[in-house]
């Protein structure tokens, strides 16, 4: 009888043993998570607790997107939780976010989401509650504790056409081709097809009143970078007449421009881009690319933080904070140095 009590109180202990070493292994998991994924999360008596929910895809604009929001949030003394999104369900995963966020009574939320049921649902019940929250894609909501912070697309598309002019200056007419960039080309996809039609309006008005640039064709393309090394091969065999790509993101940009390069067209079809990575002012420099216009993520990050940190407890003051554009070429390209 002994023995059996001996064996079993043994088990019990040894159980307790496992468990304890388990639970530390996931405490350690936990805390290596949010070392990585946020700013100050767990530090020392923050000012503010900010969640950033955030779908990057890779996009170099979304990259630096939260790099400033980040520093900010060190200026600040702002704990930041970093809850990346990705994959088919991001938009449901987007939501859950939001919701979390929402009954954990945080300061403020910074997202770019889908707008959606559960997307446009998720950010009425928090800005219901007292919530204040950044936006870093347009939307159709109506509420004084939201804000859109980053670029104006309307003026965006004016900007690139002008610089398409310029790119192509020396052609007798430019035969343009764009790339648009987008998450799934479909009807839930309304925020970032919005905002793409307002860059195109934008773009549109400037060739409607000149007779320089005559738009070939617009393409969307996946999010994979071979998706659009395909689209530019296609539009290269479809429109053998076209001396202009405008694309709308970096990673596009290298794209066509590495096909450009493939198929020994550099001089003969003008590149302009979007954004600027080492590779793009290495093109830049070479006189593959013409030229990009910056949409500064870091910067629209760095104010979206900045914004609910003056926000705190009170509504916007505004519902719309411009992130100026910066155009780089060969003439200025040193200035990213």
């Amino acid at each position: 009888m002994k023995w059996a009590y001996k064996i079993v109180i043994s088990a019990l202990i040894l159980a307790v043993i496992v468990s304890a070493a388990f639970t530390l292994v996931y405490f350690s998991k936990v805390n290596r998570v949010y070392e990585e994924n946020s700013i100050n999360v767990f530090g020392s008596h923050p000012d503010f607790h900010f969640s950033l929910i955030l779908n990057s895809e890779d996009d170099k604009y979304w990259q630096d997107y939260k790099e400033g929001v980040f520093e900010a949030g060190k200026a600040y003394n702002a704990a930041i939780e970093y809850n990346p999104v990705s994959g088919p369900d991001s938009a449901v995963k987007t939501a859950e976010y939001i919701n979390i966020a929402n009954k954990s009574n945080l300061d403020g939320i910074i997202v770019n989401g889908e707008n959606n049921d559960e997307y446009s649902d998720a950010i009425n019940n928090a800005t219901q509650a007292g919530i204040n929250i950044v936006v870093g894609i347009t939307g159709s909501f109506d509420s004084s504790r939201l804000v859109y912070v980053g670029t104006n697309f309307y003026d965006y598309g004016t900007q690139a056409a002008k610089l398409i002019a310029q790119a192509g200056a020396e052609y007798p007419k430019i035969n343009l081709a764009v790339i648009l960039s987008a998450i799934n080309k479909g009807d839930t996809e309304k925020s970032a097809t919005s905002q793409s039609d307002r860059m195109m309006s934008g773009l549109k008005n400037v060739i409607e009143n000149g007779n320089k640039i005559n738009l070939l064709c617009t393409l969307y393309r996946n999010n994979d970078l071979l998706g659009a090394e395909d689209l530019t091969r296609n539009i290269l065999t479809q429109h053998p007449d076209v001396n202009a790509i405008f694309c709308t993101n970096a990673k596009d940009t290298v794209a066509a421009t590495r096909v450009i390069v493939e198929r020994n067209l550099v001089g003969k079809v003008a590149i302009v881009g979007t954004d600027m990575t080492d590779e793009i002012k290495n093109y830049i420099k070479k006189g593959v690319i013409f030229g990009v216009l910056e949409r500064n993520g870091k910067l629209a990050g760095y104010k979206s933080v900045e914004i609910l940190c003056n926000s705190k407890g009170n509504a916007f003051q505004t519902s719309y904070k411009n992130i100026g554009i910066d155009i780089y070429t060969l003439i200025n390209i040193k200035q990213v140095e």
